[in-house]
């Protein structure tokens, strides 16, 4: 005997985020958040007459970078820099240089020629750390206008709620001054007047 079972509901899809466009250059994110920030009252107002119909947006830092050339050139290097293995190399290189330059015999006096190198790349690192300094105030500064899109919507949801919630007080303190008084009063009016029904009637039976 086969038993037929109804196949499982299609769980809801979850609820679709939307992130903001990529910029083709880092200047063009700059751009666009200074012009975001010009409209935070205008798109307040906007919210407010309608925060139901508000979407989260999802803010990433790539969301935030560029896409040209010299912004891919940025990503890289600062992920090289960026890189424990890169600071785990060049820690051992340092090491393994001044204890071996003497014993292998290719640099008898390591430091003024392991300084010279060190110092060369420093001021391209020190540039490419501020540029990544620079995109990550962008990627927090274009989260903080989403979040604070998200914030005003929930906030005037919040608001609506309280009204509904002192509404329905109102009602049921409406409610209960009935039941608990224009009630009684009015049991007693019929019962009189059902009273003087009975009375009337009984005589003429």
């Amino acid at each position: 005997m086969t038993q037929t079972t109804d196949a499982p509901a299609p769980a809801p899809a979850p609820e679709q985020f939307h992130p903001i466009p990529r910029p083709h250059t880092d200047a063009a994110a700059l751009r666009a958040i200074r012009h975001a920030t010009e409209e935070v009252h205008d798109r307040a107002l906007q919210i407010r007459s309608a925060p139901e119909e508000h979407k989260p947006k999802l803010v990433l830092s790539q969301h935030v970078r560029g896409t040209s050339l010299l912004d891919r050139i940025a990503d890289a290097v600062n992920r090289v820099c960026g890189s424990m293995w890169v600071f785990l190399f060049i820690t051992i290189s340092i090491v393994a240089w001044l204890f071996l330059g003497n014993v292998v015999g290719f640099d008898k006096t390591p430091w003024p020629l392991l300084l010279t190198i060190l110092n060369l790349p420093q001021l391209s690192i020190m540039i490419s750390l501020q540029v990544s300094a620079n995109r990550a105030q962008a990627a927090s500064d274009r989260r903080a206008l989403a979040d604070h899109e998200t914030l005003i919507a929930l906030h005037e949801m919040a608001k609506q709620q309280l009204d509904i919630l002192r509404s329905q007080d109102d009602v049921l303190a409406i409610l209960n001054n009935f039941a608990s008084k224009d009630m009684p009063g009015r049991q007693r009016d019929i019962q009189d007047t059902v009273n003087k029904i009975l009375a009337a009637v009984q005589p003429a039976g």
